[in-house]
């Protein structure tokens, strides 16, 4: 095999290690993203009676 075969191969198997990690990255992204949601919209709940609270604490 010559040199620029064997270099364009090795590039080919970098594009699709790199191509195979960013799916994996994906996917890894899309099983925590509904855990990820649950935990932002209790905490603007949170949030926001502590608002309520911190307001009316200091409304008497």
């Amino acid at each position: 095999m010559d040199i620029n075969t064997e270099k364009r191969l090795d590039e080919i198997e970098r594009k699709l290690d790199d191509l195979h990690n960013k799916i994996s990255n994906q996917e890894n992204r899309t099983k925590y993203k509904p855990i990820f949601t649950v935990v932002l919209i209790l905490s603007a709940i949170l949030i926001f009676f502590v608002l309520i609270n911190v307001v009316s604490f200091f409304t008497g």
